[in-house]
């Protein structure tokens, strides 16, 4: 049985993604910063990690030793424009550098960085948001050599906008912005949790052994 781990697994989207995995027989660790109970309601092993916090990603990996598949969806949020870069991007960079060497190690291995489709569309005021989320980008190309060699790859799922109960029943300008997004996707209607988690769960097959350091957009074709 591989063994994953799913940072961020408290939110809606990291909660499909672990019942992806499970359903596709994978051992699954889903961490969490808050919400701990939401993530151990997936029966599934729950562990805390904390991008902003760079000794995490070591205390992880001491906690649960290397694993065959890395989906990082975790974000940290925060109102410091330069606290919010440097913890999503750091982080991110020191947890793909922790688990990435047992992959290459062991000869086998999936990364999967979440990104956003803000990367290309733009909104106003999410400027640092869209950069840590760019950074993802760029640091997937690079990090698809590092691990390629050894059969590690690295990819990119980019969500948009996502069905969720706050969508279906949104009112007054967020309604509207939902309307708006819709009636400029090709499908008409927004994506799903479940259809991230699915183009989540290629990247980790055995079917995409031949793809990385790829972005794949889940948008209805908006983007």
């Amino acid at each position: 049985m591989r063994k994953a781990i799913v940072t961020g697994g408290a939110s809606r989207l990291g909660g499909a993604i672990t019942a992806a995995l499970v359903k596709d027989g994978y051992e699954v660790v889903a961490t969490y910063r808050s919400g701990r109970e939401r993530v151990e309601a997936l029966g599934v092993r729950a562990e805390r990690f904390d991008l902003a916090d760079p000794d995490s990603a070591e205390a992880l990996l001491e906690r649960t030793g290397p694993v065959d598949v890395l989906v990082h969806n975790a974000f940290a949020w925060s109102q410091d424009p330069r606290a919010l870069v440097r913890a999503n991007v750091e982080g991110m960079l020191d947890l793909v550098g922790t688990f990435l060497p047992g992959m290459t190690e062991a000869g086998w291995g999936r990364v999967v960085l979440l990104s956003s489709a803000v990367v290309r569309a733009g909104i106003p005021g999410l400027g640092a948001y869209a950069a840590a989320k760019g950074a993802v980008h760029a640091a997937a190309r690079s990090l698809s050599w590092n691990g390629g060699p050894a059969g590690v790859t690295v990819n990119v799922v980019v969500p948009g906008l996502i069905a969720s109960e706050r969508t279906e029943s949104a009112v007054d300008d967020f309604a509207d912005h939902v309307a708006d997004v819709e009636s400029r996707t090709p499908l008409g209607r927004l994506a799903t949790a479940d259809e991230v988690a699915a183009a989540v769960l290629f990247f980790c097959s055995e079917q995409a052994s031949g793809v990385t350091g790829q972005e794949l957009f889940v948008d209805g074709g908006k983007d």
